[in-house]
């Protein structure tokens, strides 16, 4: 990788406040690659390369320029150019699934269902339960918008999720007490995320001294 480029990504992030084992962290990778980054030895992939652009704040084109290159691939092609294609690839096909599920007349579908086990089975006190569905399935819509995979996972609706399954099993089965544990899932769900992408990974590299 160019050496200034490498000097460009130091600056970054000791402007941020930020040591290699905290950036290392952030983008679920171990201090050693960073380090590699620092030293012009190795070149960071197109997904970490916008993971430091969203974590700084900028554009790639404005974490990439320096004052006379830009970090040029093999093929003669700018990876800032490479990235951006790929962030609007994804963000268009995410966009594309989220319009249909916003199209879908989904909440049309539930109110047949409440009326179909309202009607054919006397059903309604415990049907209603299906409208809880609702808010779940635009949940999970407006994930689909999301092309961070933290901010993603984030999005997803758990304690919605946990909520309809304690509501079923409290009215069908009685089952209120012991099923009360399903909302120990929304904290444990959400700490697993968090630790999943602080960077556990290590490498076998010997620790480095850090610039």
């Amino acid at each position: 990788m160019n050496i200034e480029i490498a000097n460009r990504l130091v600056q970054l992030r000791k402007e941020n406040g930020l040591s290699q084992e905290a950036l290392a962290a952030k983008l679920g990778i171990s201090r050693q690659a960073i380090s590699k980054w620092e030293r012009a030895e190795a070149s960071p992939d197109t997904d970490n390369l916008i993971a430091l652009a969203e974590l700084y704040g900028m554009s790639l084109d404005a974490l990439l320029n320096t004052a006379n290159d830009q970090y040029v691939l093999d093929g003669g092609e700018t990876e800032t150019a490479e990235a951006e294609k790929k962030v609007k690839k994804e963000k268009t096909e995410l966009q594309k699934k989220a319009i249909k599920m916003f199209k879908f007349p989904f909440p049309l579908i539930v109110v047949l269902i409440f009326l179909a086990f309202g009607f054919a089975a006397n059903l309604w006190h415990p049907a209603w339960l299906v409208f809880l569905l609702t808010p779940i399935y635009y949940h999970l819509a407006g994930a689909l918008c999301v092309t961070n995979k933290k901010a993603r996972l984030l999005a997803m609706p758990v304690p919605e999720v946990a909520l309809l399954i304690y509501m079923c099993f409290g009215i069908l089965a009685n089952l209120w007490s012991p099923t009360w544990i399903v909302f120990l899932s929304i904290p444990l769900y959400y700490w697993l995320v968090a630790s999943f992408y602080k960077g556990d990974k290590k490498e076998k590299d010997a620790p480095e001294e850090e610039k």
